[in-house]
């Protein structure tokens, strides 16, 4: 099963808007992670993929996209790896 995660932080306004297109639109066979780095775990996890920025948003552990992303990109990753 495919897993899709988002690498956050709760003061990032940008991370809840991919969050909120995550959640929309992922196809059922693919699994969602968040992960807030603000917590020990979660800088842990962002430091082993040299994750510096938020929102982040990696595919079965490869970094796909930092920073803004359109939709229209989001998806069409996505709609790669089903």
């Amino acid at each position: 099963m495919t897993t899709v995660e988002l690498y956050y932080s709760d003061t990032c306004q940008t991370c809840h808007q991919i969050r909120a297109l995550l959640i929309e639109n992922l196809p059922k066979n693919m699994k969602f992670k968040e992960i807030n780095i603000s917590y020990p775990e979660g800088k842990s996890r962002a430091s082993e993929l040299n994750i510096m920025s938020v929102p982040t948003v990696a595919i079965d552990g490869d970094v796909v996209f930092m920073g803004r992303v359109s939709k229209e990109e989001l998806l069409k990753e996505i709609n790669l790896r089903k």
